[in-house]
C-alpha cells in the first residue's frame, strides 16, 4: 500500500485505524450529515434522529454477501455498515435504500463489534461459530486477543485526546455468570454487576454506568424487564480537536441541497494544504486531522450520483473504506452538524450478516459458558441488541459516544417441529373448566353457522 493510502483513517492504518474509528469518526464510523431537522435531546438542540424515523411494519433484509479483508475490524465495519444503514432502523430494506438518505445517522462498528464479541466468548457450537466467522476470528482465543488489541491500540495511540472503551456485564436475580466468562470479560476490563432488572433502580443504575462512561454525552432512558437473564454492555467515547482547526469567523451561511429541498447550512472554512484527498467510482473523499493522530474522512457524491449507491452492499462500503488517499490541498466547506441515533432493530441487521443461532439456539447449552440459572434450567437466547449514538461536530472539533446493549434471555420452549393439524370441520365435544377443575360447561357442536 502506498506510503499514504487511506482506510477511511487516514494517516493510522491497519487494524490501529479501524480500531480508533472503523471508517471515519473514530468510534462512529458512519455519520451521514444531511438535511439537519432539530429537535430536543438531553436538553440540547440536535438534529432528527433515526428513533424519529421509526419504521413500524416488519422489515427483513436480505441476506448479504459479506466480504473479508487481511483485517478483520475492516470487514466487520464494511459488513455490518451495509447492513445496519440498509436496515430497518434506517427505514430502508433491500432494494429500498434512498430512504436512508431522509435522516442523519451516526452507527457505531466498533462497539457493536466489541458487544458482539462479549456474547461470541460467552458460547460454544453453532451460535459462536457464527459470532466467529462475523468477526473474523479463526477461534475463542484469538477473538479474545483481537479484543485486547483494540483496547490496547486506544490506549497507546492518542495522547491528550479523550478516548474510552468500556465494557460491563449484569446478571439478573437467579442467574449467575460463570466463573470463566466473568474473568474473560474481568481481563478486557469488564465490570461485573448482580441486579433485579425490571425495576426502576436497576434500569437508573445501567443508565447512569453508560452516561458515566461517555462524560455524560449519552443519557439513556432504559426499560429492563423482570425475569431478564443478562445485559452486555459496550460503550465508546470520543473527544479531540481539529488539528487545524476552523474560526467561527470563517463559518458562514450557504445552501445545502437536502433531499427534495434547498436549505441554509452553517459551512466551516478553511484550506488545509495537506489534506488526503482521493477520488473513486462516483465520489470524492478527503479527510481531515485531529490532535491525537485519528482522521476523520467525508465521501461525496459526485453531482447526479446516489448516495445510496456507494451504500449499497458490503463490497461497496469497502471500496469506500479502502480508498488510497494523497497529500493535496483542500478548499473545505464542512456543514456543523449534530446526530443523535437509536438503533432498535439491529438483530436484523445481524441475520442478514449471517448471525441467527444466537436468536434461537438449536442446542439448549449454547449459552452454558456464560450464565446458569439458580433452578439448574438451562436454554438461553440473544433477545435485545440495540445502539444509541450521539455526534457533534464544530469549528473546535468533534465529541461522540456511542453505548450497545445486548440482552441475554430464557428461551421459551421450542414448538413441535411438525404441528398437528387439528381442523374442527365436522361435529365435535366440548368442555369448559375452571381453575379448580370442575366442568362448569359442556357440549357439543354440530353446525357452527346456528
Amino acid at each position: 500500500m502506498p506510503k499514504h493510502a487511506c482506510t477511511r483513517g487516514a494517516q493510522t492504518l491497519g487494524r490501529k485505524a479501524l480500531a480508533l474509528g472503523l471508517a471515519g469518526t473514530l468510534a462512529l464510523s458512519v455519520c451521514l450529515a444531511t438535511a439537519c431537522t432539530s429537535s430536543a435531546v438531553n436538553g440540547q438542540d440536535q438534529p432528527a434522529s433515526s428513533s424519529q424515523a421509526t419504521v413500524e411494519e416488519d422489515i427483513t433484509l436480505a441476506p448479504l454477501a459479506l466480504v473479508t479483508a487481511d483485517d478483520p475490524l475492516l470487514a466487520f465495519a464494511a459488513n455490518s455498515t451495509a447492513a445496519v444503514l440498509n436496515g430497518p432502523d434506517a427505514g430502508a430494506a433491500s432494494g429500498a435504500a434512498d430512504s436512508l438518505l431522509e435522516q442523519n445517522l451516526c452507527y457505531s462498528p466498533l462497539s457493536l463489534y466489541l458487544a458482539c464479541s462479549l456474547v461470541g466468548l460467552g458460547t460454544q457450537g453453532a451460535s459462536q461459530e457464527q459470532l466467529l466467522t462475523l468477526l473474523g476470528a479463526e477461534d475463542e482465543a484469538q477473538l479474545a486477543a483481537l479484543n485486547e488489541g483494540v483496547r490496547q491500540q486506544l490506549e497507546d495511540t492518542f495522547g491528550d485526546a479523550q478516548v474510552q472503551v468500556a465494557d460491563s456485564i449484569w446478571a439478573g436475580k437467579g442467574y449467575r455468570f460463570t466463573d470463566a466468562f466473568q474473568q474473560q470479560t474481568e481481563a478486557l476490563g469488564a465490570g461485573a454487576f448482580d441486579v433485579a432488572f425490571g425495576t426502576p433502580e436497576t434500569d437508573q443504575q445501567i443508565a447512569n454506568w453508560i452516561s458515566d462512561q461517555t462524560k455524560g454525552l449519552l443519557k439513556p432512558e432504559l426499560s429492563t424487564e423482570d425475569g431478564q437473564a443478562a445485559l452486555l454492555v459496550n460503550t465508546i467515547y470520543f473527544k479531540d480537536g481539529w488539528a487545524s482547526p476552523f474560526t467561527a469567523e470563517q463559518t458562514q451561511a450557504a445552501p445545502f441541497q437536502a433531499p427534495g429541498q434547498e436549505m441554509q447550512a452553517d459551512f466551516m472554512r478553511q484550506e488545509v494544504t495537506d489534506s488526503l484527498y482521493g477520488e473513486g467510482e462516483g465520489f470524492t473523499a478527503a479527510a481531515l486531522s485531529f490532535t491525537g493522530g485519528a482522521t476523520m474522512t467525508f465521501y461525496l457524491p459526485d453531482e447526479g450520483a446516489s448516495l445510496s449507491t456507494l451504500l449499497q452492499d458490503p463490497q461497496s462500503v469497502l471500496d469506500l473504506m479502502s480508498l488510497e488517499m494523497e497529500p493535496r490541498s483542500v478548499d473545505w466547506w464542512l456543514p456543523k452538524f449534530q446526530v443523535t441515533s437509536s438503533f432498535k432493530k439491529l438483530i436484523d441487521s445481524l441475520k442478514a450478516l449471517g448471525v441467527t443461532e444466537i436468536f434461537e439456539p438449536t442446542s439448549p447449552d449454547d449459552f452454558a459458558p456464560m450464565i446458569t440459572a439458580s433452578d439448574g434450567s438451562s436454554g438461553f437466547r440473544v433477545g435485545s441488541v440495540i445502539q444509541d449514538t450521539h455526534l457533534n461536530l464544530d469549528e473546535a472539533g468533534v465529541e461522540a459516544a456511542a453505548y450497545t446493549a445486548i440482552g441475554i434471555e430464557k428461551m421459551a420452549l421450542m414448538p413441535d417441529a411438525e404441528p398437528v393439524e387439528f381442523k374442527l370441520d365436522r361435529p365435535f365435544f366440548y368442555t369448559l373448566v375452571s381453575p379448580d377443575g370442575n366442568i362448569l360447561f359442556a357440549g357439543v357442536v354440530y353446525n357452527p353457522g346456528l
